[in-house]
């Protein structure tokens, strides 16, 4: 697993979705509609635990001789639930997630946010990808 600086993990952060119920510095969700939990960074014992995603594969990138600089560009990366990272894998640009929010009613019948399994099939945004091309234009992706 790649090491990030605390500020490269900040600006990764950033790129996670906003929601107007929660503060961003502490909840977001991640390109699978999971919940993410800032303080759970690299936690996989919780369901709101997240890792720094490779949008295009790190292992195809070093298969091309892509330096790590470039691999590691904030353009190929994104929060991501770790259990979508896990299921997402070296998939690209169309991948499984595992993970969502969804609203369940709890024991009295008010409803909660909570993160749930799930088998949705991803596909990386049009515009995403494109930056992507253009990041690694030298390397015949």
């Amino acid at each position: 697993m790649a090491q990030f600086t605390d500020e490269l993990i900040n600006k990764i952060w950033e790129k996670g979705r906003k929601d107007p119920k929660y503060h961003p510095d502490f909840v977001r969700k991640d390109a699978c509609g999971a919940w993410i939990i800032k303080g759970k960074y690299n936690d996989r014992d919780s369901i709101y635990g997240w890792e720094v995603d490779h949008i295009y594969p790190e292992s195809k990138l070093k298969e091309l001789g892509v330096p790590q600089e470039l691999i590691d560009n904030i353009a190929n990366l994104r929060p991501l639930n770790w259990k979508n990272n896990v299921s997402k894998s070296v998939d690209y640009p169309h991948y499984q997630a595992k993970m969502k929010a969804d609203v369940v009613n709890d024991s009295e019948g008010k409803a909660e946010d909570f993160n749930v399994e799930c088998a949705d099939e991803k596909e990386i945004n049009a515009n995403v990808q494109h930056r992507i091309e253009e990041l690694f234009k030298g390397y015949r992706l």
